[in-house]
């Protein structure tokens, strides 16, 4: 691109767009303090739906895979039965407690054997085989199957809630960031690869890493920056920021800088891989996907309130799953979405960019430890967000909200 053809760095002023959520400094109080954590666990993880995987998992009836969410300490089994329904339930034996199923997925020819005592259980979770069962006691089998979890599929992903009783249902809890980007062709990215790490901080430190890319120039200089920074958007502007009740979506903005050899040689075959140029991505994209139409947007982050957001492109996507697992504690999980590689190259390309995404991470996940110290220690009570870092600003906005929230209908039960 010629400087004549050079695209004019975002201005500041998207927070004004929404003036309930304020400007100025924040209680970091959330970030730490262990009574907070408490009630966020009640008031909004436990009412909250988690993606555990997508249905591609379980294509044929007798497929399965188990899921743990550390959060809850509770896992999950899901299968397709011989009726062609995705079934969830609770990987636990109502005999003992054990798990049903041990491995992570695979096929079943009809039964999950726990390796306990042997009690067997079929694709639709009824009991279907107590060994010597005349040794029992009147026992009901009927009232014995496997504990189903509510479950919903949204777009292909399977989604699942702690409480036997939904506070929401899965639609409500989507709401328009669900409905707004449907229709993005999920389901064409087929392979999968996951990372996890634990890192000691809270989980809204996770959310809020990747929501900003103020500090891209000074966090990542010979990562990130070198490409995206290349157009003059030298501080790090956001696009665009849409919000969605509690759900938020971060534009980005970049016209690409000339990558490295290496880079240049993955990024041509990674590009082939996902089919970007192909007429199979030549589509519409839906209203909540690059809503400004810019045609210097590369990528959305997609948050879906609490813990998994989505960093979107035109032909792969990475979610991004937190499970909190204390008030400085947290388990950050990265599953890479790419279509299936045709060719050795394309494969070279796809791994190029899953580990630049991992460096890229761990550069982010480099500074989180060291915040938590700052904030159990007390060394910083305010955090003062940039116009740029609204979609931070929103979260803090949406937990308090919901905390004040629970506080009054416990006041009034």
């Amino acid at each position: 691109m010629n400087k004549m053809a050079r695209p004019p760095v975002p201005g500041i002023g998207i927070t004004a767009r929404y003036p309930e959520i304020g400007t100025g400094p924040v209680d970091t109080a959330i970030y730490h303090e262990p009574a907070i954590y408490e009630k966020e666990m009640k008031a909004i993880l436990r009412r909250s739906w988690y993606m555990i995987g997508r249905i591609e998992q379980v294509a044929r009836a007798g497929d399965f895979f188990t899921y743990f969410m550390p959060t809850f300490q509770q896992e999950v089994l899901v299968c397709r039965d011989r009726n062609g329904e995705i079934n969830a339930f609770h990987n636990v034996c109502s005999h003992r407690g054990n798990v049903v199923e041990h491995r992570r997925e695979g096929h079943s020819n009809g039964l999950f054997m726990c390796r306990f005592h042997g009690w067997s259980f079929d694709l639709e979770g009824n009991l279907a085989r107590i060994r010597d069962e005349e040794g029992f006691f009147g026992l009901d089998k009927t009232c014995l199957g496997l504990k189903p979890i509510p479950m919903g599929i949204w777009e292909g992903f399977i989604w699942v809630c702690p409480e036997d009783e939904p506070y929401q249902s899965l639609e409500d809890f989507l709401g328009d960031q669900g409905r707004d980007t449907a229709g993005y062709a999920w389901g064409a990215c087929t392979k999968s690869y996951q990372t996890e790490a634990e890192v000691a901080c809270n989980w809204k430190l996770i959310n809020d890493s990747p929501a900003e890319v103020y500090h891209i120039p000074v966090l990542h200089p010979h990562s990130a920056a070198p490409t995206m920074m290349a157009s003059g958007n030298v501080m790090g502007r956001l696009l665009d920021v849409r919000i969605a009740g509690n759900h938020r979506t971060n534009s980005h903005y970049s016209v690409m800088g000339e990558p490295k050899p290496v880079q240049k040689l993955a990024y041509f075959h990674a590009a082939a891989a996902q089919n970007v140029a192909r007429d199979d991505l030549d589509y519409e994209m839906p209203v909540g996907i690059n809503a400004t139409r810019s045609p210097h947007w590369t990528v959305d982050l997609i948050m879906f309130f609490p813990s998994i957001a989505f960093t979107l492109s035109a032909g792969m996507y990475t979610a991004h799953q937190v499970w909190p697992m204390g008030p400085n504690r947290s388990i950050y999980q990265q599953r890479i979405f790419v279509r299936p590689a045709r060719t050795a190259a394309e494969r070279f390309g796809q791994e190029n960019t899953m580990v630049e995404f991992r460096d890229i991470v761990m550069e982010d996940f480099s500074t989180l430890e060291r915040i938590q110290r700052a904030l159990d220690t007390g060394q910083i009570r305010q955090f003062h967000y940039h116009d740029h870092e609204l979609a931070l600003r929103h979260q803090h906005h949406v937990v308090t909200r919901i905390l004040a929230e629970y506080d009054r209908e416990l006041e009034g039960a």
